[in-house]
């Protein structure tokens, strides 16, 4: 087995090279820094006697400072030498690297769609419900362990957990006589109203399958079946894939090829919808100051409503008891119901324990603005698919999808459908 999740790793680092999105301050792609004193590099290290430095590596560049000058402060025998590893898909090639060459830090953050799966099957992470009470377990929003389980076991606790929204232009929909879409067919006439002129009705960030998903599930399909099985080439993802490429060339409410430009166009007052994760709410006011009101609704409704989780976890990595047992008093310092409070007010993620939306101060936050309190509504409507060894080819190859149906009106979503498809299921022949 160890040899097949090796070479299906390969591949798959392969794959999430063609990803994109890496960040200029990140060490070099599948690079593996220095191991960790007391990670797996050795299962008979002994304990240390003295003070002890944990090495996490991170997504973050600065919000976990004062967080990890907190738990210092409070557990002054453990140092934390936090590194920044880049985006998700930097991390999980980082990692993979680590793991073939034995170069592993004590703690991570993991995206949740980010190879977790061969992470988990290498062997060398811990299963993290293993440090964790009953009460603890259940104190977690119940949809968002679901993207960290594989093989009935919980890997990674959710740390920056998200859902997407639509942000809109609230002026801009105003001024044009449109309101805030509740469902697919209004986003597509509010997006008339406001089209022409260098305006567009809306977009999509530039992690489009995590949009294009829900869009799915809201016709009543599934990416993914729940046995495991991908059902990628199924009408309901035909069908919205031809939903999008209508709205570029039919309905032309939806610009071609500027996905990547989206955050741009939506702070210049280009879009007037904009499909994003409900943790960029903070920034995006800070962008767009007093150039436009903006409004945040729910993901339009077509047959159904249901939204996905996004964000992030911290898992553990296999070392000796002692480190084991310092790492897990900081993934708990991190996932207090205080500090997932705090997280989320300066952010916008969604809080991760059911006990961080009875704090006091976290209550008084939401009336403050309205706004953050659309993606903690939208709860009610999540839903998770569970992680897949394929999930980066499969959110790889929709990418291309999207691409090929904004650049050609004459593409079949059938026939492109199809070879993903295809693709996934030889994929799997090598990772089974």
């Amino acid at each position: 087995m160890k040899k097949t999740v090796s070479l299906a790793m390969a591949a798959l680092l392969a794959v999430i090279s063609g990803c994109g999105g890496g960040d200029s301050g990140a060490a070099a792609p599948g690079a593996a820094p220095a191991p960790a004193k007391g990670a797996a590099t050795d299962d008979k290290k002994a304990a240390p006697s003295g003070p002890i430095t944990l090495k996490m590596w991170t997504t973050e560049k600065d919000l976990l400072k004062s967080y990890l000058d907190d738990f210092t402060a409070a557990n002054p025998n453990i140092k934390v030498e936090a590194e920044f590893m880049g985006d998700y898909d930097e991390m999980a090639k980082k990692v993979q690297a680590g793991i073939v060459s034995n170069s592993l830090p004590h703690v991570v953050q993991l995206g949740q769609r980010h190879a977790i799966p061969q992470i988990a099957d290498s062997g060398k992470l811990l299963p993290i419900e293993s440090f964790m009470t009953k009460e603890e377990m259940d104190d977690v929003l119940p949809g968002f362990w679901q993207r960290y389980t594989y093989k009935g076991k919980r890997w990674v606790i959710p740390f920056q957990a998200s859902t997407p929204v639509i942000y809109y232009n609230k002026t801009l929909l105003e001024k044009n006589g449109a309101k805030a879409p509740d469902t697919w067919d209004d986003l597509i006439e509010a997006g008339k109203k406001v089209s022409g002129n260098g305006t567009w009705g809306f977009n999509l960030n530039t992690d489009s399958p995590w949009y294009f998903q829900p869009m799915v599930w809201n016709r009543g399909g599934q990416l993914i079946k729940n046995d495991g099985t991908p059902s990628l080439n199924s009408k309901e993802v035909v069908d919205t894939l031809r939903s999008i490429q209508d709205a570029v060339h039919v309905s032309k409410v939806m610009p071609p090829n500027q996905i990547k430009t989206s955050n741009e166009d939506f702070i210049a007052g280009r879009l007037g919808v904009y499909f994003r994760s409900g943790a960029g709410l903070a920034g995006l006011k800070k962008q767009v100051g007093d150039k436009f009101q903006i409004g945040v609704a729910f993901l339009p409704k077509i047959k159904e409503r249901w939204v996905p989780i996004g964000g992030n976890g911290l898992g553990i990595f296999k070392s000796d008891k002692t480190y084991e047992e310092a790492s897990w008093k900081l993934v708990s310092f991190l996932t207090t119901k205080e500090s997932t409070a705090k997280n989320s007010m300066s952010t916008g993620y969604i809080p991760i324990k059911k006990s961080a939306f009875e704090l006091p101060e976290f209550k008084e936050h939401l009336t403050k603005d309205p706004n953050f309190k659309v993606a903690i509504d939208q709860t009610q409507y999540l839903r998770g698919e569970g992680i897949h060894p394929a999930d980066a080819l499969i959110w790889s190859g929709i990418i291309k999808a999207i691409e090929t149906v904004h650049n050609d009106a004459k593409a079949d979503p059938q026939a492109v459908m199809d070879k993903l498809q295809a693709e996934v299921v030889d994929y799997m022949k090598t990772y089974k």
